[in-house]
């Protein structure tokens, strides 16, 4: 069957918690798509009963083994009445248990070194039985009560993380200010360096914008995922990370920064990595994927899902997904059913040193008022020749409004080579669809860009009819009753439960009850 005949067969016809508990509450659990547990996470939580917290997503609730006070003098023996310190509990802990920590500050000693943090589980934990740290309120979902992570540290560039996961290390619910915990360049206040960990409910802040800076940062991260010996099968879920802007930084800013070992393979690249239903607010871009090169490939099965992203204003190149030299050997990568407000690229890809970007789906997302920069802008596929040797991207059911084109290739050298499929987009508000260096494409309408690419059968470019565009709006990217996006998509990642052909929505709603962004208990 052709293309455009299979394609055409699927058709049928903040910053205020007050407001984000408005959103939450605006929103009901949808089903998964069938292949969510093959990237490295899902949605499954451990069993038990609620001290005091239940379990995030409402399945089972966690019941706690051990607790820890904030109080606690270091003579306790870990229960609820004579709890442990928690750096008794981190010494101590071994798999399967699952503790409770009260609310407070809980002060580590600053190491001064990137990889070094104040805090860290001793044991190694299972993909099976993993160790569970988890606040008794979740900070991403409470301003009172909090369990906050610091360290003695007084000066950006001189710190370190202050929390470190290695393997089978589950952390809930903490909270965490760089202007209590400041981190040196090329780190983060978390950093992961192994297997089957879970980051959940954390609210991460950058903190103050005018704190002494030491010396440059650069590649710092609210989470950095980096290990000599393999960084995969982690899950980042429902966590609220703000404010990793330029403003007044020096270097490059991201919620979660991705990098590789020299000589990465298979076994030791980073990878097999889940992000999901997080809120990005005040980001430079909310996940780096960066390969660092050839010889540090991120080697795939990255998915994106489910986040909202509000994208700085203090950089001219903001956005939500920067694939820097990632390629598919470990899983396709996945940028579904998010929402962003603001910036200029939903996705791009930045080559460093010509490793191929590789199997790429960008699948039923809404980026809102998109600026034009003339640079890197809408879907960016190719920069520096990485459209000439990447290959396998699907790009289909997304909605752009805003100055930016939908589509940019301007450094591609040839041509969009990269795509393998491209329809059932939406671009409203734009001066050019798309942006093709090579064939001299700069201006043009649907018709002009459908021409010149033979790519983008059904899409549309027309007013998307959004019931809200604003920031922290419970409707935020819902479709009114009337908009031409409803049930103008084909549903590629099933995920309606229909079938891949079946019939879905245009945008991160590609039906009415899907959750974007921190889910509520």
């Amino acid at each position: 069957m052709k293309r455009k005949e299979f394609l055409k067969k699927g058709v049928t016809g903040i910053i205020g918690l007050s407001s984000m508990t408005a959103l939450l509450n605006a929103c009901t659990k949808t089903n998964e798509p069938v292949d969510k547990d093959e990237k490295g996470g899902d949605d499954d939580d451990e069993g038990g009963d609620p001290v005091p917290n239940p379990n995030p997503t409402g399945k089972v609730p966690l019941v706690a083994t051990h607790w820890v006070s904030a109080t606690a003098t270091g003579s306790g023996n870990g229960t609820q009445q004579n709890p442990y310190t928690l750096a008794q509990a981190l010494r101590l802990a071994q798999p399967g248990w699952r503790v409770c920590c009260g609310p407070g500050d809980y002060i580590g000693v600053n190491t001064n070194q990137r990889f070094d943090p104040s805090f860290r589980i001793a044991a190694n934990g299972t993909e099976t039985n993993p160790i569970i740290f988890f606040a008794q309120n979740y900070a991403a979902l409470n301003t009172t009560g909090r369990s906050t992570l610091r360290h003695n540290g007084t000066q950006q560039g001189y710190g370190c993380p202050v929390l470190g996961l290695e393997t089978g290390h589950h952390w809930y619910g903490f909270y965490i200010t760089e202007s209590l915990a400041p981190t040196t360049p090329d780190t983060g206040p978390i950093v992961c360096t192994g297997k089957y960990n879970r980051i959940s409910y954390f609210r991460i802040d950058r903190g103050p914008t005018t704190w002494p800076q030491a010396r440059a940062d650069n590649n710092h991260a609210a989470i950095r995922f980096e290990s000599t010996n393999g960084c995969q099968n982690n899950l980042v879920s429902d966590c609220w990370i703000e404010n990793y802007s330029r403003e007044n930084a020096f270097g490059s800013e991201q919620g979660i920064q991705l990098f590789s070992p020299q000589g990465a393979n298979t076994t030791t690249s980073t990878g097999r990595l889940t992000i999901e239903n997080c809120y990005f607010d005040n980001v430079q871009t909310a996940l780096t994927s960066k390969g660092a090169g050839s010889l540090r490939p991120i080697l795939g099965g990255i998915v994106f899902r489910r986040n909202l992203v509000r994208a700085s204003t203090f950089n001219n190149v903001t956005g939500s997904v920067n694939f820097m030299d990632t390629s598919g050997e470990l899983g396709r990568n996945q940028v579904y059913q998010n929402i962003q407000v603001g910036g200029n690229y939903l996705v791009i890809c930045m080559a460093q040193a010509g490793y191929p970007h590789r199997d790429i789906d960008i699948i039923n997302n809404t980026i809102i008022n998109a600026a034009m920069n003339g640079e890197r802008e809408g879907i960016h596929t190719a920069s520096g020749g990485a459209g000439t040797r990447g290959s396998g991207w699907r790009i289909h059911n997304n909605i752009k409004t805003g100055t930016a084109p939908l589509f940019n290739f301007a450094y591609d050298g040839q041509s969009d080579a990269a795509v393998q499929s491209r329809s059932h987009n939406l671009s409203f508000g734009h001066s050019r669809w798309g942006f093709v260096d090579s064939r001299g494409t700069g201006v043009q309408s649907l018709a002009q860009w459908q021409a010149a690419t033979t790519f983008d059968d059904f899409s549309l470019q027309s007013d998307p009819l959004l019931v809200s565009s604003v920031w922290n709006n419970a409707n935020l990217g819902k479709l009114q009753t009337t908009s031409p996006a409803r049930n103008a998509g084909i549903d590629l990642l099933n995920l309606n439960g229909g079938g891949t052909s079946a019939t879905c929505h245009l945008g991160a709603y590609s039906n009415d009850n899907v959750v974007i962004g921190i889910r509520p208990l």
